[in-house]
């Protein structure tokens, strides 16, 4: 066996058990807001159950029914309504008293009529869908709606017991107002927990890369071969999970609705520029073991690494002078030019940048107050889900823009048509399957619609529930068969304790709540004296018809064509290009400011801002292009992926452009400002033509390169003080048109020109 060598002497810093345990709860959670709602759901809800049964046992219900009815409107509540503003929060959760009271008595009073009471269905259906776009009122009122003619449909209770389930609603939430009172979030606490757990994700990262240094030995064995490629591979994950964290936290900041001044700025820029330096860090350990960096080379970086994984970020400084002092009694430093140098000297600065963000992060902390709007973070579930938008703002400009724009259709109002149009279809069947439990099938097309957008999506959604269900039922008929309804107690902890962990995954695992909700239900339907082993696989049946009819109903009805998604995403992508290609020369985008509010938040706008949503539109195409099954021949797939690498290099290359100048250089040369109105004139045609489809782009489409205007920029800016920021711009364009440039020819554009390699554009 050959002898690994090794320079490093001093092993990563230890963390205990349980903060390893606390550091990943905080990143796979930012600012714990799933974790949040599972603890308000979990006192909500027995709270709830604990009103309903006191007020049942004083009108003479049974005791179960006050119980169940106590839960619903807490539990539904604390999973719908989530908002940075307690009183906002205390007010949308009191409103929803009436909708829920008026949809149960409803659903009583109609139970002599079934036609109309599943016309109804369909119905109320559409509205809980349609009213996403009406506002956060309407759509709390159409959801607990649903829900409350839901409980009625289910429950044959007279007319009588209307005024005491309504005073049990009106308790339920009552008492849901008073926990949330108490549980209200604190932005100065949920601000660290967010930081610690962007730094968590940030140590991932740092520790794969020591993993491919040390694992990165050239000529080694096939099985040393092996380990290298793992330890890349679990470098990219890494560096994926940590870009998606990275634009988790940059919404939330933006969506807190809290107005700090310049502090809230400043966290964005601290949000980018730590981000930007641990992922250059990592991108640059992969380049060194990708190309054949020498051990020695490779050892030296592997130090500095290990020693800001030991001390932390304020020792980046620390850091890069060991890089560069071990660096410089290497073979490989003779040659200056060389690339290996380069990527050691950037890592070298982004070690002084990750010290100095550090610092700033301190500074920060300390100078935050610790309550009130002047902290600028919330903890609501924002963005979607509590992730990054993916393909919601695609879909919505494909049914905007697509062949049913002259239906002024939106993509809330085709989604409620879907609704409505499957369950008028699957109630029919559902009832032929099993009358008494039909609205199994209404809430398969519910669910599998819900928070969905494309065929993708659903159909995924649609497997996990069926995988939820399978899982649930043999945990919930075990413990059926276990406690069965002689220990009551036993089991509503059970329940409370399922509901606060299926909400938890709620927003991340989907089959997670629906095996929670499955096993909640076999105790339900144990103590209703309905359970029977073969309820769980009709439920699970039902369901999947359902969600099957929902899912061909969308692909039949206003359907929009993956490919026409993928198209738009593409162009979503290099409109955010386009912009940050502008903003390097202070040229604002119209069209990527369409959606500003105000001349001041279009001021506000730096190149970290444009570079940052250019990630977001990287991360909503990489949303629409997971296939349905993966060819290993490729097939469409392949075309995708190769798209998907342009505009993702196109992405790397401005990101790295913002994180070294964070503005667009003043006053920049002529030739600078025209290869920018160039480049950007080549993407709007090639965006324009992507979009179109492929029958409509030509031969005719040019892509015309820039790298002579780039030269004589680069050449024009000698001697003045910011050569270094023109040379920086230079180098970004440069590479952005030769990225690009490759999409174009790969959809039939004429490429003019050739790309300089002068050492203005190269070597900066």
């Amino acid at each position: 066996m050959p002898r690994t060598e090794t320079t490093n002497r001093t092993a990563p810093r230890r963390r205990t058990r349980t903060q390893r345990l606390t550091d990943r709860a905080l990143a796979l959670d930012p600012g714990l807001v799933k974790t949040d709602g599972a603890l308000r759901t979990l006192v909500a809800v027995p709270a709830g159950m604990a009103v309903g049964y006191a007020i049942a046992t004083a009108f003479g219900l049974p005791a179960i029914l006050g119980v169940m009815i106590g839960a619903m409107p807490a539990f539904i509540t604390c999973l719908v309504i989530v908002d940075p503003s307690t009183g906002r929060t205390a007010a949308r959760t009191g409103a929803v008293l009436v909708p829920f009271v008026v949809a149960l008595a409803g659903s009583i009073a109609l139970q002599p009529f079934r036609l109309l009471e599943l016309v109804l269905i369909v119905v109320l259906l559409f509205v809980q869908f349609a009213a996403a776009s009406w506002g956060v009122w309407a759509a709390d009122a159409a959801i607990v709606g649903f829900a409350g003619y839901l409980c009625g449909l289910l429950l044959p209770l007279p007319e009588t017991s209307v005024v005491p389930l309504g005073l049990v609603v009106a308790g339920s939430l009552a008492v849901t107002i008073v926990v949330r009172l108490l549980f209200r979030p604190d932005p100065h606490r949920a601000l660290l927990r967010t930081r610690r757990g962007f730094v968590a994700r940030g140590s991932d990262v740092l520790e794969a890369a020591a993993a491919v240094l040390a694992a990165g030995a050239v000529g080694a064995a096939a099985d040393d071969q092996r380990a290298r490629r793992r330890a890349l591979r679990r470098l990219g994950r890494a560096r994926d999970r940590y870009h998606e964290i990275a634009l988790t936290v940059d919404g939330m900041l933006a969506a807190s609705g809290v107005d700090a001044d310049t502090t809230a700025e400043d966290l964005h820029r601290l949000v980018f520029d730590t981000h930007f330096a641990i992922d250059e860090l990592g991108r640059a350990a992969g380049a060194l073991v990708e190309q054949g960096a020498p051990s020695d080379v490779r050892h030296a970086a592997l130090r500095a690494v290990t020693l800001v994984l030991r001390h932390g970020g304020s020792h980046g400084q620390e850091a890069a002078h060991t890089l560069l002092a071990r660096y410089g009694i290497t073979a490989s430093a003779a040659d200056d030019g060389s690339r290996t140098t380069a990527i050691v000297r950037r890592m070298a600065a982004e070690f002084a940048d990750l010290r100095s963000a550090g610092l700033r992060w301190r500074e920060l902390r300390d100078e935050l107050p610790r309550h009130g709007a002047g902290v600028p973070f919330a903890t609501p579930v924002i963005l979607a889900g509590g992730r990054p938008a993916g393909a919601v703002p695609v879909v919505a400009d494909a049914v905007a823009e697509g062949p049913w724009r002259r239906w002024h259709l939106t993509a809330s109002l085709r989604t409620a048509v879907h609704a409505a149009i499957a369950v008028a279809i699957v109630e029919p069947l559902a009832l032929l399957l099993d009358g008494s439990r039909f609205y199994w099938g209404v809430i398969g097309v519910m669910i599998v619609l819900a928070g969905t957008n494309t065929t993708h999506e659903r159909i995924r959604k649609g497997l996990h529930r069926g995988v939820g269900t399978v899982v649930g039922g043999a945990v919930g008929i075990v413990l059926v068969h276990l406690l069965g309804t002689t220990h009551p107690w036993v089991t509503i902890v059970f329940v409370c304790v399922l509901l606060a962990v299926g909400t938890y995954g709620f927003g991340g695992v989907y089959s997670v709540w629906a095996a929670c909700l499955v096993v909640v239900l076999c105790q339900v339907y144990a103590f209703s004296g309905t359970f029977t082993d073969a309820l769980i696989p009709m439920r699970l049946a039902e369901n999947l018809l359902g969600a099957a009819v929902a899912v061909l109903v969308s692909a039949v009805v206003f359907p929009i064509a993956t490919r026409a998604v993928i198209r738009r995403a593409v162009r979503r992508q290099l409109v955010a290009v386009r912009a940050f290609v502008l903003a390097l020369v202070g040229v604002e985008d119209d069209e990527a400011d369409a959606a500003d509010t105000t001349a001041a938040d279009r001021a506000r706008r730096d190149l970290r801002a444009r570079s940052r949503a250019v990630d977001a539109a990287t991360y909503q195409l990489d949303a629409v292009l997971r296939p349905m099954v993966r060819f290993p021949t490729g097939g469409p797939a392949r075309a995708d992926a190769r798209t998907r690498t342009s505009l993702q290099a196109a992405a790397t290359f401005a990101r790295e452009a913002a994180g070294r100048l964070g503005s667009a250089p003043q006053d920049p040369p002529a030739a600078l400002r025209g290869a920018a109105d160039r480049l950007a004139a080549s993407i709007a045609q090639l965006a324009d033509g992507i979009v179109a489809g492929p029958r409509s782009v030509t031969s005719t489409a040019v892509w015309v390169r820039v790298g002579d205007q780039l030269d004589e920029a680069v050449a024009a800016a000698s001697g003045r003080p910011d050569e270094r920021a023109i040379a920086t711009a230079a180098h970004a364009l440069g590479r952005i048109d030769e990225a690009l440039a490759l999409l174009a020819e790969r959809h039939r554009a004429t490429v003019v020109g050739a790309m300089s390699v002068g050492p203005g554009i190269i070597a900066v």
